[in-house]
């Protein structure tokens, strides 16, 4: 495989990060911010830009998946909360 499609993974790989991103709520502005200007001791003290530009991009995807896990258990548990999802049935009606 070449330089090139190599790249062209990285950012297919990338994409599919910033598709997960904002399946968790973080609009564009906040994933910016996201892969910028967090660091996290999951990823050595790094940014995920930092961890993913040193060839870490295993440990950003961990890092994205047990976020996306723990945003999924808690939708949930909410669900499965009569006296919440009457809360929002009330909230959205008219």
């Amino acid at each position: 495989m070449t330089t090139t499609e190599n790249g062209y993974e990285a950012q297919r790989k990338a994409a599919a990060i910033n598709l997960i991103l904002g399946q968790i709520g973080l609009s564009d502005g906040k994933a910016t911010e996201w892969w910028n200007y967090q660091s996290y001791p999951e990823l050595g003290g790094r940014t995920p830009t930092q961890a993913w530009l040193d060839g870490d991009e295993e440990a950003v995807r961990s890092l994205v998946d047990e976020w996306y896990a723990d945003s999924q258990a808690a939708v949930d548990q909410y669900r499965s909360d009569p006296a919440f999802m009457e809360m929002l049935r009330r909230k959205v009606k008219p």
